[in-house]
Formats: structure tokens, C-alpha cells, sequence
């Protein structure tokens, strides 16, 4: 991979699209529906073999999301390699966006009602709040991405450092959590290093699939985007196969020091999780090249992803503003009214994420006020 961009064709400029959106809109399906399957479904329902393999492909979400994530976000940055690599106008934007993905998230988990009863909140409170999820996730890892790119200036090094990092991530996980990070850092830098302190996605080892999205969106754009299939085969399936059966044959092992817990060892997690993630992305690159165009929705509610994550996680389990579907009627639905209420989300998340770009795009300055005048009144309620 050289670090001058070819030129793509126009059938390779409509692959890429279509393998990107295909990619975002399943993943932001499977999150949708995976979160009010989870909340609504009655505990009766949770059992049998559909279920085991629903909560499996629930597992491979979050895996995938993230993955897409960093994968978008390499193939957004070497559009612009040149301005990120210095501390450009465009990059100071791209820094302040993934500080948003991080206030966002705290955001989701304010610990009071008004502003004015933080002083009276207690440690549970706090460590609660200070919990890192995915959100803060991605913002933190793309800070950290964004500071690798300037450091290492060629796409050729910044793919090995991304890999390498992606690699050296899981395996580093358990020495790291061993640390005592209560003493060593400040609480909210403690949540970030370790599920220690309450994080659902501390970035040991969830930040390994960001960083190994961010690589292969490189291989891409250097030369997947108009050798499609040899992308798919090289960069995606052959990986993802290996993944799944070297990190099986290490599972199966008697007498070594995680055979008690396979699932629970990183090293062995990560690829379980990653390799099966791949196998399905090289699945939709083979069939967006028998594609010539997606339904326009595909593009734009992959597009919106922010705003859909965060306002689902508001309906479905609640904030600090509103009362969820959770507390409302709990896990208590049946297969049918479960799968209802997946259909009216996925609909609902759907037309907003059409309005909001169609709003972005045909009226800039209104959508600039929206967006203003929402933050206004989620900051005022806090008041």
C-alpha cells in the first residue's frame, strides 16, 4: 500500500459505498433491536436455543459497530490525510465532534436530577456515572487515533501501528486490569483502564476493534476499493476464519492458566468476537458487488448513527430526562409485542435519521438552531 490514494473508478467509488452502508445499517439494526430485546422480553422467553444464538449475535455487535466505526474513520481521514496531519481547522473540528461522543455519553448517565444536587451525590452514584460506555469509547479511541495520525504521517505507518496496537490491546487487557488504578489515577482516567470501576467498555480491549477497523479501512482505501473481492478474501474472510480457529484451539486446551474461563480471556475473546465480525463483512463486500445501488435510506441512516444511538438508549432504557420503555413496562412482553415494539423502533429511528439529514442538508442554518435550541433545553431541565 503506497500513501498516495489511487483514483477509484466509478464502479469501485459504488462498491465502496454499498459495502460501507451495508455494513453501518446492519450493525445499527442489530443494536436496535438487541437493546429492546433485552429490556422488553419477558424472563420466560429468555431461554432455549434461539436464544443462545441471539445472545451470541448480540455479542458480535457491539464488536461490529465498533469495527465499522474505526473502519469509517480511516477511510474519512485519508480524504484529508494531508490537514490531520497537522493542527488544522479540520482537525481541531474532528477533535471537538469526539469530544462530543464523550459528554454524550456521560450525558446518558447524569447521576442527578438538577445540577444543583451534585454535591449530595454519593460514591455508587459517581462510580456509576463515571462508567465508560461505548460512546466515551469511541470519542477516547478516536482522539487516540486521530494523535496517531499525526505522529506517524504515513498511511503505511499509521496502518502498522494501528494493528500492531489492535494486537497488543487484548493481550495486554489482564496485566492491566490487575493494576490498581483506585491508587494510580484519578477515578474517571480508572473507569477508562478497567471494568473494574463499573465500564461496560473500558478501552482494555474493546479499543483493539476500533484500532483494527482503523487498519483495514487503510488496506481499503490503498487498494480494496477497486479490487473488491480480493479485499473481501484477503483482508476480511482468510483473517476472520483464522481468528475463529486459532482462537477455538486455545479455548480447547486442558492445563492452561484460562482454561477454566476461555470466554473471559482477552486474547482469546477478542478474535472470538472479531473473527466471526469479519467473516460477515467479507459476506456484504461479495454481495455489494453484485449490487448497483442501495435504497438512498441505507446511506443516510448509517450516516446518522450518533444521533440514532442516543436517542434509542433515551426510549428504550431512560435518562435523566425522560422515563424509558424499561421503567415503563419492564421485562415483560411477549415474542409478538417484543417484536412490535423492535419494528416501531426501527421505523421511528429510521424516519428520524431521514429527517435529520435531509434537515442537515436542505436547511443548514435550521438544523444549526435545532441542534442548539435541543442542547439548550437538555442543559435547562438540568437547571
Amino acid at each position: 500500500m503506497t500513501d498516495t490514494i489511487p483514483e477509484a473508478t466509478a464502479g469501485g467509488q459504488a462498491r465502496r459505498v454499498i459495502f460501507i452502508d451495508l455494513g453501518r445499517f446492519l450493525a445499527l439494526v442489530f443494536m436496535l433491536y438487541g437493546h429492546t430485546v433485552a429490556a422488553l422480553l419477558a424472563p420466560q422467553y429468555q431461554r432455549g436455543t434461539w436464544f443462545d444464538i441471539w445472545t451470541f449475535q448480540r455479542g458480535l455487535t457491539s464488536a461490529l459497530f465498533l469495527l465499522l466505526s474505526g473502519f469509517a474513520f480511516s477511510v474519512a481521514t485519508s480524504r484529508h490525510w494531508g490537514s490531520h496531519q497537522r493542527f488544522s481547522f479540520r482537525f481541531l473540528k474532528r477533535v471537538s465532534r469526539f469530544a462530543v461522543f464523550i459528554l454524550l455519553g456521560y450525558a446518558l448517565h447524569f447521576p442527578v436530577d438538577r445540577f444543583s444536587q451534585l454535591p449530595m451525590a454519593g460514591d455508587e452514584v459517581w462510580r456509576a456515572f463515571l462508567a465508560v460506555d461505548v460512546l466515551q469509547l469511541i470519542g477516547a479511541t478516536f482522539l487516540v487515533v486521530q494523535v496517531l495520525v499525526l505522529v506517524t504521517r504515513s498511511r503505511r505507518v499509521f496502518t502498522a501501528a494501528a494493528f500492531v496496537l489492535a494486537a497488543l490491546i487484548p493481550i495486554a487487557s489482564h496485566p492491566v486490569w490487575a493494576m490498581d488504578w483506585g491508587r494510580l489515577a484519578p477515578p474517571w482516567l480508572a473507569a477508562y483502564m478497567s471494568p473494574a470501576a463499573g465500564s461496560l467498555f473500558p478501552v482494555f480491549p474493546w479499543a483493539s476493534y476500533v484500532l483494527f477497523g482503523a487498519g483495514l479501512g487503510q488496506i481499503y482505501v490503498g487498494w480494496g476499493a477497486s479490487r473488491l473481492s480480493s479485499y473481501a478474501l484477503v483482508a476480511l474472510l482468510a483473517p476472520g476464519a483464522a481468528m475463529v480457529l486459532v482462537a477455538s484451539l486455545l479455548a480447547s486446551m486442558d492445563g492452561t492458566p484460562w482454561s477454566a474461563d476461555p470466554w473471559g480471556f482477552m486474547p482469546i475473546q477478542v478474535p472470538l468476537r472479531m473473527g466471526p465480525c469479519l467473516i460477515l463483512l467479507s459476506l456484504i463486500a461479495y454481495a455489494s458487488e453484485r449490487l448497483t445501488r442501495l435504497p438512498r435510506l441505507f446511506a443516510v441512516v448509517g450516516q446518522e448513527t450518533l444521533l440514532i444511538y442516543f436517542v434509542h438508549l433515551c426510549i428504550v432504557f431512560g435518562s435523566v430526562w425522560n422515563t424509558g420503555l424499561v421503567g415503563l413496562l419492564g421485562a415483560s412482553l411477549g415474542p409478538w409485542a417484543t417484536l412490535a415494539a423492535v419494528v416501531l423502533l426501527l421505523a421511528s429511528m429510521a424516519a428520524l435519521g431521514w429527517y435529520w439529514h435531509w434537515l442537515k442538508h436542505s436547511r443548514p442554518r435550521v438544523a444549526r438552531w435545532t441542534m442548539a435550541g435541543a442542547a439548550a433545553v437538555l442543559v435547562g431541565r438540568l437547571l
